[in-house]
């Protein structure tokens, strides 16, 4: 082989190289930046924030950041030189969002936060945490600039980011049948209910104790409807523990039925954990059940003043200051594996490593109950009312006619829907603990 003829080769070779490089290189790159959404330990207050990805080679932020260091008292941890703002399919700036505090999650060789982006302490990302509201229809875009002024632009997104979850304040009205409920004066009926609920988790945003305010009510078309009922509850909760999931709130709840012929006040002392996860990592993974997380345990203690009373043979007359202690435990995304390889829902094909098992069968369970030292039954005994509510959940992939008879329904996307089964044993606090016990079904989103 002649030397002009290895010459070109090695030509080819390294043009191949120079051009198949950054091929790979963006294959493999995460996303500039990204909206997330978290609780903050142990303050509990939600965090809504934009994560900027600093740490790749190669990147526009990458070279933003490094072009930045190189100014005069710029610094990564600052939000003096961020700017994030709702724009509209122009790139017009609409409203600028307040970036409240700048996070950097990762930490030094010596397991120090990071405090700075120069040097070993160059992140991998940075949180922008945003002081301002924003809805899952924004448009965001993330600005880098080398100044306080932000006069000097490094970096600009695309303007194409949107948040999954609101920041504002939640409302939900949600109407149902029920057919065959149970009525105050012993009677059933089939009744029209309308469930409300209300939320602002952070009222104040506050960073040291998370104060929130929520509503729970249910309104019936039939106002004896031993079911309806209606909760305003004003509270602060944080974590006791700082390395120790075990958080802890104070509330006060003004509640009753939707008449008021029951009304009363409850403040409230609760507490609740989770078993540490090296105790049940064995044996709620396995090929029989799989729980991301254990049940949760909770107790409260809580002063009832009640106003009004509304007495029946099944809610006789309580006790006008009332203490009672409610212990509680509640379980979620429990699934079995099993059941898979027993009835053959999923065919074994290779998959990527990380990617989560087949659901065939999950199932949910909430259980407690209210004791009432106060308050006798009529064998003059201390009242003690247990209740609680299990849920079957089957995916509708399960159903071969589910992309087709219910097509309406999941949305041609069976993967993303589940069918719920429940059956509940519930006890009304706020109806002077009325009970009821009911089926219901139905098909719900997978969140």
């Amino acid at each position: 082989m002649s030397a002009v003829v290895r010459s070109r080769i090695l030509k080819v070779a390294l043009a191949l190289t120079v051009v198949m490089a950054p091929i790979r290189a963006v294959q493999g790159q995460e996303p500039l930046v990204s909206a997330t959404t978290y609780v903050r330990y142990p303050s509990l207050t939600p965090v809504t924030a934009v994560v900027v990805n600093i740490g790749q080679f190669g990147t526009a932020t990458y070279s933003a950041v490094e072009t930045a260091l190189k100014a005069p008292n710029w610094t990564c941890a600052s939000p003096d030189f961020y700017k994030v703002a709702v724009v509209d399919k122009s790139l017009r700036v609409v409203r600028s969002l307040k970036i409240r505090a700048v996070n950097l999650p990762d930490r030094d060789k010596s397991g120090r936060p990071l405090t700075r982006c120069d040097g070993l302490g160059h992140p991998a990302v940075i949180d922008l945490i945003l002081g301002s509201q924003v809805s899952t229809t924004d448009q965001i875009q993330v600005f880098i600039y080398a100044d306080k002024q932000q006069t000097k632009q490094l970096f600009a997104s695309d303007g194409k980011l949107s948040f999954t979850a609101t920041s504002f304040p939640t409302f939900t009205a949600t109407p149902q049948a029920a057919p065959g409920e149970s009525l105050n004066n012993g009677a059933t009926r089939d009744v029209g209910q309308l469930n409300v609920a209300f939320a602002d988790q952070n009222l104040f945003g506050e960073d040291l104790v998370d104060i929130y305010a929520k509503s729970t009510d249910l309104f019936s078309t039939d106002a004896e409807d031993a079911k309806s009922a209606f909760g305003v509850t004003g509270g602060f909760q944080r974590g006791l523990f700082s390395r120790w999931y075990s958080p802890y709130h104070l509330e006060q709840t003004i509640q009753g039925n939707q008449m008021a012929t029951n009304l009363s006040t409850a403040t409230t002392l609760g507490f609740n954990t989770l078993p540490p996860w090296h105790w049940t990592a064995s044996g709620l993974n396995n090929g029989v059940i799989d729980a991301p997380l254990p049940f949760e345990p909770a107790i409260a203690v809580q002063y009832v003043h009640r106003f009004e009373q509304l007495v029946t043979k099944k809610t006789p007359l309580l006790s006008e200051n009332d203490f009672t202690v409610n212990p509680a435990l509640s379980w979620s995304n429990i699934s079995f594996p099993f059941v898979c390889k027993l009835f053959n829902h999923r065919k074994t094909t290779a998959e990527a490593p990380g990617t989560p098992a087949p659901v065939c069968l999950g199932a949910q369970l909430d259980l407690g109950l209210w004791y009432l030292p106060l308050d006798l039954t009529a064998s003059k005994s201390e009242r003690v009312d247990g209740y609680g509510d299990a849920s079957i959940l089957i995916p509708l992939s399960d159903f071969g006619f589910a992309s087709t008879a219910l097509s309406y329904v999941t949305k041609g996307d069976p993967m993303k829907f589940q069918l719920r089964i429940t059956y509940a044993d519930s006890v009304n606090a706020a109806n002077n603990y009325a009970r009821t016990r009911q089926w219901t079904f139905g098909i719900e989103a997978l969140k």
